[in-house]
């Protein structure tokens, strides 16, 4: 069911994103300029700088986990990263009220690489490639090759065809999926010939386990003012384990001032049905963007509120003993993000986000999570200094110790009755 889920949102990624150019303003083109801007400064390597801040209210309904809420209350967590003149800088700091309670920092130029780990140095060339002799897996070169891009861009259909059209058999999709016989591509075009409108597509893929299933069906993209990107593909390997697919992504865009005030929104609903070893399963994912942006002496200010609903069902014999025979969670974010006319001023984005989970009908989980993230300016410090070579023993250890000093750090300001909840037996 992994592999499977893998292989859909990669195709799913894969055809409904893209680099959109800069733009004035957002369009059914382009949802938010701000995140695209934001992205293509982070895969360009410039420095990045985020604060956030999390809260627990309920936790795991099997037990009274509540204790999180006092130990996560007042805690900071800080990322600093960025390539500087001397090398690429990552720094990782968990502060509460002020006091630091973990610090990690690494850095890496030259062939070299050295960690910071709560004040002792160490130098790691051994155990960590430098960033010029690291060697990128599948995995790292699907996500370099997406740098710069903004999910729920609309991406042309031919771009979906070119990529379809170039796998051949043998082709490695991600996740552990490879192409047995190459897609099947018929297209359709608009009315007038000038534009792309339609795929039909038919292929084999085959998982890791060796079971081979046969991938067929459409995608659309139709053209309007509010135009409504659809597809829908079968995947099937025999009558116990096959899975219908269905996505659509609705764009609306209004204006209320020509370049200077309007909404735009993009709702979408991404559908599985099916049966897995002869049990049946069925998951829907539901995301509703919704882009409220104004331009006011040339910067673009965008409040963009993300909701997304997801509910899973899962017949699988077990399934209601783990609690994962049904599933619902509901996420909001609320980000904010302004852009500058000027492309050399630093952006910035802050985003407030609530999320519940609950399973079987139980509470599992719910909390919050305020963020703030910049991207730009200089880039973090280096770690410099003397530093001892580790053995992989010494460094073990080390972190070990870290993580042993945290949770001491903790412990220390949690209140009495957090505490009680621990010594019962949390």
């Amino acid at each position: 069911m992994k592999k499977l889920i893998g292989m859909l949102a990669c195709l799913t990624l894969a055809c409904f994103t893209c680099v959109a150019a800069a733009q004035t303003v957002p369009s059914n083109e382009c949802f938010s300029p701000g995140l695209v801007r934001l992205a293509q400064a982070v895969g360009s390597g410039e420095a990045v700088s985020v604060e956030a801040e999390f809260s627990v209210e309920d936790a795991f309904y099997a037990r009274d986990l509540s204790v999180l809420e006092s130990m996560l209350a007042g805690t900071t967590i800080h990322y600093d990263g960025g390539s500087g003149e001397q090398g690429m800088t990552d720094a990782l700091s968990l502060l509460r009220e002020g006091e630091m309670l973990f610090h990690a920092a690494l850095t890496r130029a030259d062939g070299q690489a050295r960690l910071s780990l709560n004040g002792r140095l160490f130098d790691v060339s051994g155990w960590i490639p430098a960033e010029e002799e690291a060697t990128p897996s599948e995995a790292e070169a699907l996500v370099r090759s997406l740098d710069g891009t903004a999910i729920l861009e609309r991406v042309p259909l031919a771009s979906v065809e070119a990529w379809l059209a170039s796998l051949r058999a043998g082709d490695e999709i991600a996740f552990g999926w490879r192409v047995t016989e190459p897609f099947e591509i018929e297209r359709t075009l608009s009315d007038d010939g000038t534009r792309l409108t339609r795929l039909d597509i038919e292929g084999v893929l085959e998982g890791e386990d060796g079971r081979s299933f046969t991938v067929e069906g459409f995608l659309r993209q139709p053209a309007g003012r509010a135009p409504k990107d659809t597809f829908e593909l079968t995947l099937t390997c025999d009558e116990d384990n096959y899975i219908e697919l269905s996505y659509s992504a609705l764009r609306e865009n209004e204006v209320t001032r020509r370049d200077r005030e309007g909404e735009t929104s993009v709702t979408t609903a991404l559908k599985a049905a099916g049966r897995l070893d002869g049990y049946s399963l069925s998951s829907r994912l539901s995301v509703r963007m919704r882009n409220a942006w104004t331009v006011e002496e040339e910067n673009l200010s965008e409040k963009i509120t993300i909701t997304a609903t997801l509910t899973h069902q899962d017949k699988t014999p077990g399934r209601r003993m783990q609690r994962l025979n049904a599933v619902e969670a509901e996420s909001r974010n609320v980000i904010r993000i302004t852009t500058a006319q000027e492309q050399s001023e630093p952006l910035s984005l802050t985003d407030e986000a609530t999320l519940s989970v609950t399973m079987d009908e139980n509470d599992f989980l719910s909390g919050g999570m305020t963020l703030h993230a910049s991207v730009g300016g200089p880039a973090p410090a280096p770690v410099s200094g003397d530093a001892q070579e580790a053995t992989e023993q010494e460094l073990a250890q080390a972190v070990r110790q870290a993580v042993e000093t945290l949770s001491a750090r903790l412990y220390a300001q949690l209140g009495e009755a957090a505490r009680e909840k621990i010594t019962d037996g949390l």
